[in-house]
């Protein structure tokens, strides 16, 4: 089977929660499960392949790496071990390759498809009951672009239920150098309290990277748009160069055109896993004067008499030309 996105297999957005997960897979088993679709080949193969999304979307650790790695973090960190098959066995097999509470989730289905008290088949009975753990929450932080790209430790205060009291926390947050806009970072067992003595849910810190001033992001590369005078365009110079970290020279080349874009290396975004940095692409904005004075203007048509004519100039002149004889 080809891959798909397993959010688009699951009918869910990248930003939905637990819950929405669990009850879209739920459906979706129900609809597309083998027994309900007896001799429906189709049928099977999209139960696998919900099975297969669900798996690693309903585990909090696999969906982390999935949505940094994509199928490349699947196959690392997604396959089943000494443990049992991994994700995508067949409809009889083994998920012991799940996250916790799948095969609670599999016990809720089999039981809808073969009444109350069937069970899964081969199981001898119902599902045993589990311990009820507290709801997971999200915490929106927002940080500067500085700060996504040199990592940060930062304070957060919130509110959670422990006790059956709500409570009000702080705790210290690390951020990764080079994080992603929408990135979550777990904080293992900081949710909510359990009312049924299980363990506490997990908090998750999800990455609001703000605007900044000058820069902007393309994956893990910075770019900068660097607004130069027309009459520094055609001499050159070295212009100073804000970076996210400090300040650098560039030199521009005598000619240089607006909207060319020099390449920085190293002075991007740290990538993800340590495989490198991004680049710094600063493109020139050539910035030509509205309003000169008498002076400056005498100049300007003084420079216009002489014999400039460039390559290109010349070049779409002699285009234009052929293209009006075509004409006749």
């Amino acid at each position: 089977m080809s891959k798909k996105d397993f959010y688009s297999t699951l009918g869910v957005s990248r930003s939905a929660d637990a819950d929405e997960i669990k009850k879209s897979y739920r459906k979706l088993a129900m609809k597309f499960h083998p027994d309900k679709n007896p001799g429906d080949k189709k049928s099977e193969d999209k139960f696998k392949e919900i099975t297969e999304a669900y798996e690693v979307l309903g585990d909090t650790k696999k969906r982390e790496l999935y949505d940094q790695f994509g199928f490349a973090g699947a196959n690392q960190g997604f396959g089943g071990g000494a443990g049992g098959p991994g994700p995508g066995a067949g409809f009889g097999g083994s998920y012991s390759g799940g996250q916790e509470g799948f095969n609670d989730l599999f016990g809720d289905i089999f039981g809808d498809i073969f009444g109350a008290g069937g069970g899964r088949p081969g199981t001898g009975g119902p599902r045993a009951q589990r311990r009820q753990r507290g709801a997971d929450l999200r915490y929106t932080l927002n940080i500067a672009m500085e700060e996504a790209a040199l990592g940060a430790e930062r304070t957060i205060a919130f509110v959670r239920s422990r006790n059956n009291r709500e409570e009000n926390a702080k705790l210290s947050v690390k951020i990764p150098a080079g994080v992603a806009q929408g990135q979550r970072l777990k904080l293992a067992n900081e949710g909510d309290g359990s009312q049924m003595g299980g363990p506490s849910g997990d908090l998750y810190v999800i990455i609001n990277i703000q605007e900044h001033s000058l820069f902007k992001r393309e994956e893990d590369d910075v770019l900068l748009d660097l607004p130069i005078a027309y009459t520094e365009a055609i001499l050159g110079i070295m212009a100073e160069v804000p970076t996210l970290t400090n300040k650098i020279s560039l030199k521009i080349p005598p000619g240089t055109h607006s909207g060319q874009v020099f390449r920085i290396k190293g002075k991007g975004f740290p990538k993800m896993g340590g495989f490198g940095t991004g680049d710094m692409l600063v493109r020139v904005i050539v910035d030509i004067p509205m309003n000169v004075s008498g002076r400056q203007k005498e100049l300007v048509e003084e420079l216009s008499k002489a014999p400039s004519e460039t390559p290109l100039v010349k070049a779409f002149k002699e285009k234009v030309q052929q293209a009006m004889k075509n004409k006749r």
